[in-house]
């Protein structure tokens, strides 16, 4: 079996696996500074007003996060598939590869399912401190006893957030660039899926390894349809902190 990268299998597995640890590491340590950062300004603000704030700066930032996690995932996975199709083409079949796909990336961030993911973000950020307040009260401490409890518990919920969101985010974003460009290059393929090989690895994920379906059919996982692993579109319980790949099969 041919695959678009020049791999086999287990070298396209492995390989995706460590450049999408590397992109999401990246992403991971911005977004974790940047809820933590957000987290603190609101509880500053209901300190001073009793109120938590609106998170509408939080939004813009995260959106921020998201359109340069996108370019770097998108282009680092379509310039695999790029290098291979470029190998053979002549001097006037050279295209802007790179400008092509950083459209593709403000495209990808602009669609509906991922504006729905940084709004969620953003607003479960200020339900963390509304939530915050809100035991506080019912264990009965007052304004300080509060602001002290979430101010500690801020490092950790940060960590967290930020490690699921950079997982499911890069992935999705990485697939999707991947998929743009072999369809960029015109070449006649099929997709494979490769389920990841670790124990966190879900059981209908494991079941869908080795699934192989047309450029324009999607996978059937889980009882729910994608076109690639970290399908935006596609059933939470079946996208979130998925580590799956999927292979491009030359016909």
């Amino acid at each position: 079996m041919t695959l678009a990268t020049g791999n086999t299998r287990a070298q396209e597995l492995r390989t995706q696996g460590l450049l999408l640890d590397r992109l999401s590491g990246k992403f991971e340590r911005r977004m974790r500074r940047e809820i933590s950062a957000s987290m603190r300004e609101m509880l500053a603000f209901w300190e001073i007003t009793g109120e938590v704030p609106a998170a509408r700066d939080h939004i813009e930032r995260v959106e921020a996060l998201y359109a340069s996690m996108a370019g770097e995932s998108i282009l680092a996975f379509s310039q695999r598939i790029n290098r291979v199709a470029k190998a053979g083409a002549g001097p006037d079949e050279r295209k802007d590869f790179a400008a092509i796909m950083r459209t593709f990336a403000l495209r990808y961030v602009a669609s509906e399912a991922i504006r729905q993911r940084i709004t969620y973000v953003s607003e479960t950020t200020r339900a963390s401190i509304v939530d915050g307040v809100r035991r506080g009260y019912e264990d009965g401490l007052g304004q300080a006893g509060i602001g002290a409890r979430i101010l500690e518990n801020v490092p950790s919920l940060s960590i967290g957030r930020a490690n699921l969101i950079a997982r499911t985010e890069t992935h999705g974003a990485a697939n999707a660039g991947a998929d743009a460009a072999i369809r960029e290059e015109g070449l006649e393929y099929r997709r494979e899926w490769m389920a990841g090989s670790d124990a966190r690895t879900r059981d209908s994920h494991r079941r869908a390894d080795g699934q192989d379906v047309g450029a324009d059919e999607p996978f059937s996982v889980g009882g729910t349809r994608l076109m690639y692993p970290g399908d935006p579109g596609g059933r939470a319980s079946e996208v979130i902190n998925c580590r799956c790949s999927v292979a491009f099969v030359i016909v």
